[in-house]
């Protein structure tokens, strides 16, 4: 279950390890092209790949390349670069993370920073900076909306118990998959599955679910979560 743009290049780093992969988008992403104000922004913070999604087709694309780019992770700094922004700096994947690093590397006192973000935020960046003295704003540039089901193929191969885990890369998505599976009536096969989740907040939906195997990833990153699949195919090997 990984974001829509990731999804090519996961599946190939999977199948590279000698997974067999199904993808199952539970999350589609629209984006709007909301005016934006600039004026005293020192830098933009991007949370997510989507947000330099919602930048590149921006009106406004031209003055906020000027503008350098704080991003959450690796994966959402090569995005923006390959976009034609600067990335002034980039996390370790979380959102915690960022705030701590925001805090080290800009002064609060040069401007604001603008949060281009979606309509669900997984970490309320602005009341972690906000008693720092940091001031932030936020832009909503793109929505998500929930799957209404799990594609059938998925439902077969969990009925069929054809699949061995599943991988999660956010709260919504896990809460999403937690709800889908129940819908189904497949709760039980869903919770012998390993689950692999990106983070302890990734982690809650598959506790609440009753899930017997879940590993979460060092780091709250695509490499982490890579790395967590590597030792299942390790296993598998042996």
């Amino acid at each position: 279950m990984v974001p829509e743009e990731a999804s090519r290049v996961m599946r190939e780093r999977l199948e590279a390890m000698g997974h067999w992969v199904m993808m199952a988008p539970l999350l589609s992403i629209s984006f709007e092209q909301s005016d934006i104000d600039l004026e005293g922004v020192q830098a933009i913070v991007a949370t997510s790949r989507n947000a330099i999604r919602a930048l590149e087709t921006h009106p406004d694309k031209a003055r906020i390349t000027a503008l350098p780019i704080l991003a959450v992770g690796a994966g959402t700094g090569a995005a923006a670069r390959a976009a034609g922004f600067s990335v002034l700096a980039e996390g370790k994947g979380g959102g915690a993370d960022l705030a701590q690093l925001i805090v080290r590397v800009l002064d609060p006192q040069k401007g604001a920073l603008l949060h281009i973000c979606g309509d669900v935020v997984a970490y309320n960046l602005k009341a972690a900076l906000v008693p720092k003295g940091v001031s932030v704003r936020r832009a909503v540039l793109y929505r998500s909306h929930t799957a209404d089901a799990l594609p059938d193929r998925v439902v077969q191969a969990l009925r069929s118990g054809e699949l061995d885990a599943v991988l999660l890369m956010s709260p919504r998505t896990a809460e999403v998959w937690e709800r889908l599976v129940k819908q189904a009536g497949l709760a039980s096969e869903a919770k012998a599955l390993i689950h692999l989740c990106l983070s302890e907040a990734v982690a809650r939906p598959a506790r609440q679910l009753g899930a017997g195997i879940i590993r979460v990833a060092v780091q709250p990153n695509s490499e982490e979560m890579l790395a967590l699949a590597g030792q299942l195919a390790s296993s598998a090997a042996r």
